[in-house]
């Protein structure tokens, strides 16, 4: 900042020597006889005197400013001092200008040329009457707050407060504007900060992708500018990874940001690839491809924000684009690994008004998508948000269910195709909806297992079943009391449980269970369960409880778990079972995985029987047990004990001990239900 508190340059701009000699005197600082006037003039002008008591004579002396004087003869060298005062940011804060030189430049042309090379410096007219009237002046020079008039002869005095009350003027003016300048570049300075902030608010600190906030904010105003008029379209992509956890948990996190920054990369191929010709705005001006946008969410959730597309095809495009760029392999140090992604769709028009429910739409979507199979892409349409809206009614219902354990318990027996009796008995789980509508297991039980609450709705049917299903074999006499096992369902989430099989035997013995126990399970499992899952069941077999594979042929079938986990019993699903007098392939498959299954030791139960000749053809190929509706429908456990205490009632037990095993002969005609054995 500028300082001259004490010293103040002026300029003296006239062409008679006498006058440069008398302003010489003016300001000339040792002037004992005006003691009393600078007293006076300290006081009045000096702000460091308006309190307490007055300064002695020589303390008010020295505090008064010392004027500096620069003496000029002609306007055309007071124009060249000021020039160098500005050059060396040594500036004059008054000059006195006399209006009349006969050489060169008038006073007028000459302050004219000053203000140019500085608006601020204070000018002091010297001028006799006969020169100039006022009038003349402001009409050439403009009313102007710089300008004072001082009329020769003019006193000592005169020259000396005028030179005093215009430099502070000036000295005030130039902090002034230099505080202003400091202020300006510290309101830049905060301005530029605060971008940066927003900027970081705004952006994703790994892959250095605009973030959600950044995405809410944009859809707000994509959405702002819809219109029934608007020609062009606008949509968002949605879009995770499948397997990504795995890698992650596999390879590390570093590997898993490693792999987020390099689908990072190829989104923004992808999204670069899009014909520019294809996009334009409503003034037909091509659209710049950054108008497009790739975010990150969050975790391995990515969006693709499509902006103004003459096409709704073009928005597919991308998505297909995305889909087959994904699914090529990653460089992951020294590995190649590969993930896939299914893509939602959403479109924007005018019948939205919120961004999170664009976006809630394309997340919709992209479930969708991921339950028709893996690389898959599905537009949004409202039959997909009523469906999320009543999964997440069926979610909430099946918690109150729970937790007032207003689930029902089935019992469906199992039936040995040798002699007919009782093996053993699944137990099977029932929900009656707020409609009144039972949900089926199929349904129910994929939510559990989303929300976490799948372990304890299966420990709740373990320990229930056990307290019915002991309670109702100890109700027989000990030489009559059945060898009957009971098969209760697990789910893979709950084998991946280091502590299950604590829990487990916490629930026998708190059922004093003593029948035997057999776990079904479903063949198919997720990989970061697998090992966990098969020391589970290693332990199970320890202990002495049967693993059972149930629905075997239902999905991926893996002639795996026969060597990989301790299968005492294989149950075929019932698809197979319903088309073994039909379809020649299903025939065989399900004979072949019977032969096989007894070669590794295993037991076979075939599920899903319904009529005689399945039967029969089950007992021809050496199938050890079976259920189904033949024998008897899932029954309350009063009606499994009516059943066990007279299994003659069952359609099924009656076949098999009503009549010897004979051999079949299969038709050649492959157009007959029954096929050879050729």
């Amino acid at each position: 900042m500028t300082e001259f508190q004490n010293e103040r340059r002026v300029l003296i701009v006239d062409d008679q020597p006498e006058i440069h000699e008398t302003f010489q005197r003016i300001f000339r600082r040792e002037r004992k006889q005006h003691v009393e006037l600078d007293d006076f003039e300290a006081r009045f002008l000096d702000s460091s005197q308006v309190s307490g008591a007055p300064k002695p004579p020589h303390a008010v002396y020295a505090d008064l400013p010392i004027f500096n004087l620069t003496h000029v003869s002609s306007g055309e060298e007071g124009i060249h001092e000021v020039q160098k005062s500005i050059d060396r940011n040594s500036r004059f804060a008054v000059a006195f200008v006399d209006m009349r030189m006969p050489k060169g430049l008038d006073g007028l042309e000459t302050i004219k040329r000053l203000w140019k090379i500085d608006p601020e410096i204070q000018v002091v007219i010297c001028t006799a009457y006969s020169d100039h009237t006022w009038e003349d002046i402001v009409n050439s020079l403009g009313l102007n707050d710089r300008l004072l008039l001082l009329r020769k002869p003019f006193a000592h005095d005169e020259a000396r407060q005028l030179a005093m009350a215009l430099s502070e003027k000036y000295r005030l003016a130039i902090r002034q504007k230099e505080k202003m300048t400091i202020l300006k570049n510290e309101v830049n300075r905060r301005r530029k900060a605060e971008l940066e902030l927003r900027d970081i608010a705004h952006r994703d600190s790994l892959t250095d992708l605009p973030n959600r906030p950044y995405l809410i904010e944009k859809l707000e105003s994509v959405l702002a500018n819809q219109g029934p008029k608007r020609k062009t379209f606008d949509a968002i992509l949605f879009l995770d990874l499948d397997n990504f956890k795995i890698i992650n948990d596999s390879l590390g996190h570093d590997a898993g940001d490693d792999l987020l920054n390099q689908v990072a990369v190829r989104l923004q191929e992808c999204v670069r690839e899009r014909d520019a010709s294809a996009r334009h705005t409503d003034t037909g001006k091509p659209l710049s491809p950054s108008y497009d946008k790739t975010v990150r969410l969050g975790g391995d959730e990515f969006v693709v924000l499509l902006e103004q597309m003459l096409h709704r095809d073009d928005a597919l495009r991308v998505a297909r684009r995305i889909v087959k760029r994904i699914g090529e392999p990653f460089e992951i140090g020294d590995r190649l690994v590969t993930v896939g992604t299914s893509v939602g769709v959403a479109f924007l028009d005018d019948t939205l008004d919120d961004a999170h429910d664009a976006l809630r739409n394309a997340d919709t979507a992209m479930y969708q998508a991921k339950n028709t199979g893996k690389g898959q892409i599905a537009v949004f349409d409202q039959t997909m948000h009523e469906a999320i809206v009543a999964r997440h009614e069926l979610e909430a219902q099946l918690r109150v269910a729970l937790r007032d354990e207003r689930f029902e318990l089935r019992y469906q027996p199992i039936i040995s195709l040798r002699d007919g009796s009782i093996q053993g008995v699944e137990v099977l789980s029932r929900w009656c909806g707020e409609d009144g509508a039972y949900v089926p297991p199929s349904k129910f039980i994929p939510i559990a297992e989303e929300i976490g609450l799948v372990s304890e709705f299966g420990e709740w049917v373990l320990e229930r079943s056990m307290r019915e299903f002991g309670k109702l074999i100890q109700s027989f006499p000990d030489l009559q009391r059945p060898d009957v096992y009971l098969g209760v369902n697990v789910s893979r989430c709950q084998l991946a449980d280091p502590f299950f099989v604590d829990r487990l035997n916490a629930i026998i013995d708190r059922t004093k269970f003593s029948s035997a126990l057999k776990l079904e399970m479903s063949e198919n499992s997720d990989a970061r369960h697998s090992e966990r899952s098969r020391q589970t069941m290693h332990e199970l077999d320890e202990f002495g409880i049967g693993i059972h594979i149930d629905d075997f042929g239902k999905g991926s079938s893996s002639l795996r778990c026969f060597h990989e986990y301790p299968v005492e019993t294989v149950k075929i699903d019932r698809t197979f079972t319903a088309s073994i007098v039909v379809d020649q392939g299903h025939a065989i498959i399900a004979e072949a995985i019977m032969k096989l299954a007894h070669h590794l030791s295993a037991r076979i139960v075939c599920q899903g029987v319904e009529s005689p000749l399945q039967l029969d053809l089950l007992q021809r190929w050496g199938c050890d047990s079976a259920q189904g509706y033949l024998f008897a429908p899932p029954m309350t456990i009063d009606g499994l004990r009516s059943l066990m205490l007279d299994p003659m009632t069952s359609r099924g037990v009656q076949i098999i001990r009503s009549k010897p095993m004979a051999p079949i002969q299969f038709p050649s005609a492959p157009g007959n239900p029954l096929f050879t054995n050729d």
